[in-house]
């Protein structure tokens, strides 16, 4: 089940943005995905740090997810609304 937690901080000035395509990510993983995970946080903090959760039944959904057109669309649009690198967290399952 290979999951992950991603720390993103978000330019000011694209958070608008950023959420746009972030929430109509979910909304195509949960549509094609749909036995898979992904969630979006934003810090209570720090509203321009946000926490996404992505979590898929196993390796070949999460191979589909990879090269989905979806995803490979939104993804370098989502990197153009960030301030910093992602921190990617990987997690197992115990």
């Amino acid at each position: 089940m290979p999951t992950t937690l991603w720390r993103l901080k978000v330019a000011a000035d694209k958070q608008a943005e950023f959420e746009r395509l972030t929430s109509q990510l979910v909304r195509d993983v949960a549509e094609n995905e749909p036995e898979s995970i992904f969630e979006y946080r934003r810090g209570v903090e720090d509203p321009l740090t946000y926490v996404l959760f992505l979590s898929f039944d196993d390796e070949q959904a999460f191979q589909r997810y990879s090269t989905a057109d979806y995803h490979t669309g939104a993804s370098g649009q989502i990197m153009e609304c960030l301030a910093e690198a992602p921190v990617p967290d990987e997690l197992e399952r115990f």
